[in-house]
């Protein structure tokens, strides 16, 4: 049995075509048929049924069951060659959300530079994307360590997620909205208002599907960005307004951050995020410790 019977196997799952997959790893057909056969022989059950045309394959119920585990080792396998490469760069690649940079920057640029006192920081890499995002880019090994928000209530179990800081959510609204006259207000309040938001690749999605199932509304968007800055103008405009972790300080004078009186409210939580099978590099372990000291100031 080898490694590419795995990646073959999962590929005919899909394509349903021996044809096909043979096309994809660009290998003769029969390549494929030996892979299947080594794994039928080496977990001793028949995995595919060919039917009476070249196209039709049926997979047995220990086929079915052998694709489930077959999906989480070739992902394995994948992210095992990217930590042995890795190991072998001495190079990082940290994920930034926009929202944590936003709120972190200057101390991330300190921690940056007392890094590069000891490591050369050509060989630390920014990747920027949402939090949800960065957890899938983690898990897959595309990205080393990563700042990643999350509600408290979140485990993911192939990560360890050291948190620095814990926030409250709060609406951010114009002074040019009726709202800003009010301190606090419950979730319900805002029936009839227009939001602006974050794209789906933020954990601020989550939140705010939790506010409107608590309030029993349905809100209607204007608009959703992934640009912090650009919500923050379009917040200013009284183009809508915006549920956000108070992380983050309005960019304009003329934004009013107001408190939720919902019960039982999550929280936002930022962490220092790793896969729990990654071996730390030395320069992780110090990149790790210099961000932690500086993001809990």
């Amino acid at each position: 049995m080898k490694t590419e019977d795995f990646k073959y196997f999962n590929e005919l799952y899909t394509k349903k075509s021996f044809t096909k997959v043979a096309q994809t790893f660009n290998v003769s057909q029969p390549s494929i048929s030996t892979a299947l056969k080594r794994l039928e022989s080496h977990f001793q059950s028949k995995l595919v049924i060919r039917g009476n045309s070249q196209n039709e394959l049926k997979f047995t119920p220990a086929g079915e069951q052998l694709y489930k585990h077959t999906r989480s080792i070739t992902t394995e396998i994948e992210t095992a060659l990217h930590e042995l490469n890795h190991l072998k760069s001495h190079s990082t690649t940290i994920g930034l959300p926009p929202m944590l940079k936003s709120a972190y920057f200057a101390k991330i640029a300190v921690a940056s530079k007392e890094f590069d006192k000891q490591f050369n920081i050509q060989n630390m890499h920014i990747f920027e994307a949402g939090s949800n995002v960065l957890k899938k880019s983690l898990i897959d090994g595309d990205v080393d360590i990563a700042l990643l928000g999350s509600l408290d209530s979140d485990v993911t179990n192939e990560l360890l997620q050291e948190p620095f800081v814990q926030a409250n959510f709060k609406i951010y609204v114009s002074s040019k909205n009726p709202l800003s006259q009010k301190e606090s207000l419950s979730f319900s309040d805002l029936r009839s208002e227009h939001f602006v938001g974050l794209d789906s690749s933020f954990i601020h999605n989550r939140a705010m599907a939790y506010f409107a199932g608590t309030g029993n509304i349905r809100p209607k968007f204007f608009m959703k960005t992934s640009d912090i800055n650009f919500l923050m103008n379009m917040i200013s405009e009284n183009l809508g307004i915006a549920l956000l972790a108070d992380i983050v300080k309005p960019t304009m004078p003329d934004i009013i951050t107001l408190s939720i009186k919902d019960d039982h409210q999550p929280k936002f939580v930022g962490s220092i995020a790793f896969r729990k099978n990654h071996l730390l590099t030395s320069e992780e372990r110090m990149l790790l410790t210099i961000l932690s000291k500086y993001s809990l100031n």
